[in-house]
């Protein structure tokens, strides 16, 4: 089997509960704030940390890197695991060549470290030293002592180094925030080194991240992280609309988190009934899909993704909503304004104990004249709305 699997327990001295998987060729990234265990269980893959309880197994393209009802153990020299690390970690007394080849196998010779710093754009830079290379060349140094880890060895030919097809390799790519430090400029130019050697090398890339924007952007799938347990995984157009709990909703960043009670309606539709925090009933109600998972008068938190609310402008008077949609007259309590984007602060006429949170863009509502004070109309599709039965865990 190809691609990183990983199922770990362990009790301390961390809590740790991951499961998670990464296919060759496949960025999966670890989400979830400071200190939630993510970089733990990079170093765990790596085989720099392993606690003395853990439970579980990694394995690599089918080979058993950690397997503790067999027995197995293997020490970092034996893992491909290539690792780069937030702040690249190179050693100050060495060229950027002797950084990689440092980390090279046997096999590799200095023509073949010199190819693949050339690979990345290095090859004028190779003698120099850390202190004489920009943050970016820093990193793409950093990213090829990681790859001469994962490489097999001997390392790329000329014929492989031009191959149309990417090769699977049986090694890893862990990556621990290694974008962080670099300018926004030099982010974007490795976001894009990413992408090319992503077409060319063909391993499960790990990448560690508390920026959300980030992982939507670079992630084929994302694991929500916290308390060294992964709570969720899923693409991340899913993920963030589609939180599993109030917790992964709350770690994913999403604004407009409320309470209700969810009524079986007709065949196919249900019927939340918005409420606050104490279940007491508000008096509205919003169209919802049944997927038959909750049952009827079950108590519910539930998310509007505000990327599916439609905006319009309002004459005084609450249109008619399209069937299966709700319409929601809300004025303008604060609009904040961030170039592009304005931060706009909404409450329904009908529940003034209410507030929606939307980002709309200055276009939007120069076309619509929407100003602090002014009214709109919020259109809700159903598919805007997910719920999420009360509870805690998964």
């Amino acid at each position: 089997m190809t691609g990183l699997q990983v199922q770990l327990r362990s009790s301390s001295p961390i809590r740790l509960e991951a499961e998670f998987d990464c296919g060759a060729g496949e960025l999966v990234a670890l989400v979830g704030p400071s200190g939630s265990g993510k970089t733990s269980m990079l170093r765990a893959i790596a085989g720099l940390w392993t606690p003395a309880d853990v439970q579980g197994h990694i394995r690599v393209a089918g080979q058993a890197w950690l397997d503790t009802a067999a027995g197995v153990q293997l020490s970092p020299q034996q893992r491909r695991a290539g690792l780069v690390f937030q702040h690249y970690a190179l050693f100050p007394h060495m060229t950027a060549q002797a950084n990689v080849a440092l980390a090279a196998g046997p096999g590799w010779t200095g023509a073949d470290v010199h190819a693949l710093l050339s690979r990345l754009g290095l090859a004028t830079l190779s003698q120099r030293r850390p202190s004489q290379l920009s943050g970016g060349q820093q990193q793409r140094v950093a990213l090829a002592r990681a790859l001469v880890r994962v490489m097999p060895t001997p390392s790329l030919t000329a014929t492989r180094a031009q191959a149309a097809t990417p090769e699977a390799w049986p090694g890893v790519l862990l990556l621990d925030e290694p974008f962080s430090a670099v300018d926004a400029p030099t982010r974007q130019t490795l976001y894009r080194e990413l992408a090319a050697l992503r077409q060319k090398v063909s391993v499960p890339m790990v990448l560690v991240t508390h920026d959300l924007a980030e992982a939507r952007r670079l992630a084929d799938r994302v694991v929500i992280v916290d308390a060294g347990q992964t709570l969720q995984t899923g693409e991340p157009s899913r993920v963030f609309a589609s939180p599993r709990n109030a917790r992964v909703a709350e770690l994913v960043g999403i604004q407009n988190h409320f309470e209700g009670r969810f009524f079986k309606a007709q065949s196919g539709w249900g019927r939340l009934r918005w409420t606050d925090a104490t279940q007491s009933d508000l008096g509205l109600d919003l169209a919802v899909f049944d997927k038959n998972k909750i049952d009827d008068g079950t108590p519910v938190t539930w998310v509007l993704n505000g990327e599916q609310v439609d905006v319009m402008a309002d004459n005084g008077l609450l249109s008619a909503a399209e069937p299966g949609h709700t319409r929601l007259r809300c004025q303008l309590l604060e609009v904040l304004s961030l170039g592009e984007i304005s931060l706009c602060t909404l409450r329904p006429e009908a529940l003034p104990s209410q507030t929606i949170t939307l980002n709309l863009t200055t276009r939007l509502l120069g076309r619509l004249q929407a100003q602090a004070g002014g009214w709109v109309q919020l259109l809700i599709a159903p598919q805007a709305l997910h719920i999420m039965p009360v509870r805690t865990g998964h």
